[in-house]
């Protein structure tokens, strides 16, 4: 069993939780909302920085590569093996919102299918900080 801390959350929590700016949360909404035309299946976790690697590393062995700009370089359960930046064509995406303590915050992951948004949600329960860090 490894360490775990993810919680379920939401938009909405993450807007109560938050200090931006009305400007900065207007921006976020509107880029939130040009996803979920894409993507438009949501699921907000609260996680740590080995919680969102790994949670997109399942992903990536469930549901192929995430769709956007590959930022698995940085990963610590890595799945692509390409170093330079480069983008993927994929049917899920996330979007990491805000720190809020030291390696913790918001992240949302989108799901262009219903299948996918309810496998991975059914999932969630196993997320944790992975391998690296058994308990």
């Amino acid at each position: 069993m490894s360490h775990r801390t993810v919680v379920l959350s939401s938009y909405q929590e993450y807007l109560a939780k938050g200090d931006d700016s009305l400007e900065e949360r207007a921006a976020q909404t509107l880029d939130r909302d040009k996803r979920l035309l894409r993507f438009p299946h949501s699921v907000m976790l609260e996680v740590s920085y080995p919680e969102l690697d790994f949670a997109n590393r399942w992903c990536w062995q469930n549901f192929g590569p995430g769709d956007g700009e590959c930022l698995q370089r940085h990963s610590e359960y890595r799945v692509c093996d390409l170093s330079e930046p480069h983008s993927h064509v994929g049917k899920w995406t996330s979007h990491w919102f805000v720190k809020t303590d030291y390696d913790f915050g918001f992240n949302e992951w989108y799901f262009a299918e219903i299948a996918d948004y309810k496998q991975f949600l059914a999932n969630v329960e196993n997320i944790n900080w992975g391998e690296h860090y058994p308990k």
